[in-house]
């Protein structure tokens, strides 16, 4: 979800969090959302009033922490198989030199065996 599609679920999950029935809200949020960060940024909400505000800003840290690792881990992930995909066509360049000089040098010296046979 995009930060423009975000706006709409905000602002439902504050009017269902403003009704006597908070649960609502955090429910609501959760499913729209859809994915485990959703989920677990609703329950991050859902414990707001309830705890320490020293606690919630150190909650709030780690749930932000957690999502950074995530991004640079897929980040590293990726710049590891452009890494592995140069190094293979690096390789296979210099091996594809590498058969074509022992071809030329194997089927030179076989042709020059050959014509002093005939």
């Amino acid at each position: 979800m995009g930060s423009g599609s975000l706006r709409p679920v905000f602002q439902k999950t504050l009017s269902l969090y403003r009704a006597p029935d908070s649960s609502k809200a955090f429910r609501y949020f959760a499913e729209r959302m859809d994915s485990k960060y959703g989920r677990n940024f609703a329950l991050l909400l859902s414990k707001m009033d309830k705890i320490d505000p020293a606690e919630l800003v150190t909650q709030i840290d780690i749930f932000i922490g957690v999502i950074r690792e995530v991004r640079v881990t897929a980040s590293m992930r990726a710049a590891e198989r452009r890494a592995a995909l140069c190094t293979f066509l690096a390789a296979s360049a210099c091996f594809a030199v590498l058969i074509d000089f022992l071809v030329v040098v194997v089927l030179t010296d076989t042709l020059e065996s050959l014509r002093f046979l005939y």
